[in-house]
């Protein structure tokens, strides 16, 4: 049987009880002390008394740490102090406890908040708030304590194989690697794993802690997550120079340029930001590369429960690009067809899968003749001062070109240039985007959808998703108007933006709420009162047409020079506000 003990409250004549541990509400009329604890996870508890002023620490120190092993850490964290109580919002009810979980509230959450909250009036709705924002900063402190573990498996992993492979060089046996492999077996063994998932985490750990010791230190800190570092890892290997110390101090300045995008962005989006600084860093050829991994192309089969299974191939992505978008389009168009009164009961990936598999399978549609001649679009930029170094045939003191830059596709992957003007030249179903201006967009109109000029323009400047973290790209995203139509909210370039379509129904019925800032900035505020800011993705120097008589690249028979980075989006002095001042074109 638990034992318990009385507690007495002033004022009343009752005797409540309780389990020795337990805390009392601080919002119940007769609690006479509660008690704080450290959520760092060492669990040091923290005596508070009721003193006239309100709830204030047993002895001068900071209640948040008082007596934590890591209080330097916890507090520079600013790790959130609060009471547990299970039924807290239930509390609200009371009057007198209304007033103490008010400056409770205040208390507890100054000592942890974003700059920028906003915290509601309604004190229901901010105990709901304090509620939620607790969980959340929960998983994040859980996240964190996730990545440190992560950090040590590595270390330890890593250790794992530089003393396997000190042993082979002791024996004479590194060419057979006779002890990295028993150290593999035995681990896979205790570990109830297989041995390929043990080769592959030493592998990944030894480039992690040996060639990325700054990726690793930021994990085992916490503030990155296992995805996040091996991502920077596998584009930072492409970061490469034929002197050591050019090359180290190349990848130290991708390493730097990686981790401060990590700390505020998705594993997704830091995928695409990664691999630009590695191509734009790198000594090495994408060409090349690009060349030597066609070589492993290959289309896999695994098998699955219930008679199920998946296909995986492997090819150049611009090719998988465009047999995705054809079985998309065609979907859609089946879809279409069915009408309403149709039997037909897929959804638009069983119609999807049904395509692949019929189209592979007989070379022809015989569900729906009418699609067989759908095509795909894919976008594919096209950067411009490289095409104009290569008109000219500038190249370096080694012979090669002057101008690098890859082509993207969807205007995120680096492919190679060679295999960009392949497909935009001979492909007609490839939609091809150069960055300059686009003459002529229009950039308001008096009606809700917007034109195709804009769609556009708004796919250049946003290239995906503008939810924080989504990188789905803006080619399958909605026109979302940030102020809503309904509100008066104009179809204008300053009020559009690309939202996906989970997204954009998340806009609509939550509580998230967002506000379009000059240059195309999305600021996001969620539910608990969090900013949360996007950022177009910059494009560097933008391209306008020359003036009569000066050189340029010549494109449909226009010339266009280079020009410096314009100012941000936005109404110039004596312009109509909401309007594109001179149909400025997106920060390519």
């Amino acid at each position: 049987m638990l034992a318990t003990r009385a507690v007495h409250s002033p004022g009343s004549s009752q005797m409540s009880t309780r389990r020795p541990g337990s805390r009392l509400c601080p919002t119940s009329l007769g609690a006479t002390a509660t008690r704080a604890r450290c959520v760092c996870g060492c669990r040091k508890n923290r005596a508070r008394r009721r003193t006239a002023e309100g709830w204030a620490a047993v002895g001068p120190e900071n209640p948040l740490t008082s007596g934590c092993r890591r209080r330097a850490a916890c507090a520079d964290s600013g790790y959130l102090w609060a009471p547990r109580c299970p039924r807290f919002s239930d509390r609200t009810k009371n009057v007198g406890g209304r007033v103490e979980a008010d400056r409770m509230i205040d208390e507890a959450l100054a000592t942890r908040i974003p700059e920028g909250w906003r915290p509601p009036d309604s004190l229901v709705e901010r105990v709901r708030m304090l509620e939620r924002f607790l969980v959340v900063r929960s998983i994040v402190d859980a996240d964190a304590d996730l990545a440190r573990a992560q950090a040590e498996q590595a270390r330890v992993y890593a250790l794992a194989a530089r003393t396997a492979l000190a042993e082979d060089e002791r024996e004479g046996t590194l060419e057979q690697e006779w002890a990295l492999r028993s150290w593999k077996a035995e681990i896979a063994a205790v570990t109830k794993t297989s041995r390929q998932a043990v080769s592959g985490i030493m592998g990944r750990s030894a480039v992690l802690t040996e060639d990325f010791p700054l990726v690793h230190a930021a994990l085992a800190a916490g503030e990155v997550s296992m995805a996040h570092a091996r991502i920077v890892c596998e584009a930072g290997t492409i970061v490469v120079h034929e002197d050591t110390a050019e090359q180290a101090a190349r990848r130290e300045l991708f390493v730097q340029l990686a981790l401060e995008k990590a700390r505020s962005t998705s594993p997704g989006r830091l995928k695409d930001f990664a691999i630009k600084q590695a191509e734009r860093l790198t000594a090495s050829s994408l060409e090349e590369r690009y060349e030597q991994s066609m070589t492993s192309r290959a289309v896999l089969v695994s098998s699955e429960a219930d008679g199920m299974g998946s296909l995986g191939a492997r090819h150049s992505l611009p090719v998988l690009t465009a047999i995705d978008g054809r079985l998309s389009e065609i979907a859609k168009a089946i879809i279409a067809a069915r009408g309403s009164d149709s039997d037909d009961p897929r959804t638009f990936h069983q119609v999807r899968a049904d395509v692949f598999a019929e189209l592979l399978l007989t070379g022809r549609l015989t569900t729906c003749p009418e699609a067989a001649g759908i095509t795909a679009k894919v976008s594919i930029t096209l950067p411009v001062l490289a095409m104009l170094h290569a008109q000219h045939g500038d190249v370096d003191g080694d012979g090669r070109a002057l101008d690098t830059t890859p082509a993207l596709l969807d205007g995120v992957t680096p492919i190679p240039m060679s295999v960009a003007k392949a497909l935009a030249a001979n492909a007609p179903s490839f939609e091809r985007i150069l960055t300059h201006p686009i003459t002529g967009t229009v950039v308001e109109v008096d009606r809700y959808r917007p034109t195709e000029a804009m769609r556009a323009w708004l796919r250049a400047r946003d290239v995906h998703c503008r939810f924080p973290g989504c990188r789905l790209p803006a080619e399958r995203c909605d026109l979302d108007h940030t102020i809503p139509a309904s509100e008066g909210g104009p179809t204008s370039l300053v009020n559009l933006a690309d939202l996906c379509r989970w997204n954009h129904t998340v806009k609509g019925n939550t509580g998230w709420e967002v506000c379009q800032l000059p240059g195309g900035v999305m600021e996001w505020t969620s539910p608990t009162g969090i900013p949360l800011k996007d950022v177009p993705e910059p494009r560097g120097v933008t391209f306008g047409p020359s003036p009569p008589g000066e050189p340029g690249l010549e494109i449909g028979g226009t010339a266009y020079r280079v020009q410096q980075p314009g100012p941000e989006l936005g109404p110039r002095t004596g312009e109509e506000p909401g309007v594109m001042p001179g149909l400025d074109p997106p920060p390519f």
